[in-house]
């Protein structure tokens, strides 16, 4: 299991939302950069959103995910309003290992193949993000209409991984959706990214144990619940 702590921004701060609503925060700090470096001390992969970019579309952070970026001396995949092939290599120019995209891979094929055709699909993660079943898009602002399941299979080419998080119990504390990432798991040979709920190292052995391998964490650590040393002593 390898945990990717995430480090998520939202008015140029470095926050922990629950259930993906701005208004309500379980964590607020000034400083996103020192927050990514005191994480780079225990973990060797980083998880970078922009909360605004992807909420409201702007760009107002993104000379903090420049900076952490290079700054901070770890591999690290970057997500938030990723809505165009320029947007999408800058941010690999400037240090991204892998783009997370969300609502434009779910809404714009054309822009997915080309991004696949120019950097290739291991540089591609695809966020889908669940309500029941259902993928929601525009940071959880709006319903799709597209079955969660059925999105997998038709988008499993352009991808390296799906970063699947059930939005229900996100930001929660009340542990993953195991049955989701089970049916997931069952239906598709792409490599999933568990997002959502984890709140104990005995949740991160209860997805390595069905077979997820990458898991963000964002509250837990931000709580201290989830200490990254002893998951560095469980996981190695």
């Amino acid at each position: 299991m390898r945990v990717l702590p995430a480090v998520d921004i939202l008015n140029r701060k470095c926050v922990q939302l629950v259930g993906g609503n701005p208004d309500n925060k379980v964590f607020e700090d000034a400083d996103p950069l020192t927050i990514a470096r005191t994480w780079a001390e225990y973990t060797d992969y980083l998880h970078l959103i922009d909360l605004d970019a992807a909420i409201y579309n702007t760009d107002k952070n993104r000379d903090i995910i420049k900076n952490i970026l290079s700054e901070v001396k770890i591999p690290a995949e970057v997500g938030g309003g990723i809505r165009s092939i320029e947007l999408f290599g800058d941010l690999i120019d400037a240090g991204a290992d892998k783009i997370i995209m969300g609502t434009s891979a779910v809404n714009n094929l054309e822009l997915l193949k080309k991004i696949k055709n120019e950097f290739g699909s291991d540089r591609i993660v695809i966020a889908l993000d669940v309500k029941g079943e259902e993928v929601s898009i525009s940071g959880w602002t709006q319903e799709s209409g597209l079955n969660i399941y059925d999105t997998i299979k038709s988008l499993e080419f352009y991808t390296s991984s799906y970063l699947i998080t059930s939005i229900g119990v996100e930001g929660r504390m009340k542990g993953p959706d195991i049955e989701l990432y089970k049916k997931v798991l069952s239906m598709t040979d792409v490599e999933i990214i568990a997002s959502g709920g984890i709140s104990s190292i005995q949740n991160l052995k209860d997805l390595d144990k069905i077979g997820i391998k990458k898991a963000v964490v964002g509250t837990a650590i931000y709580t201290n619940k989830i200490d990254l040393k002893e998951v560095r002593k469980v996981f190695g």
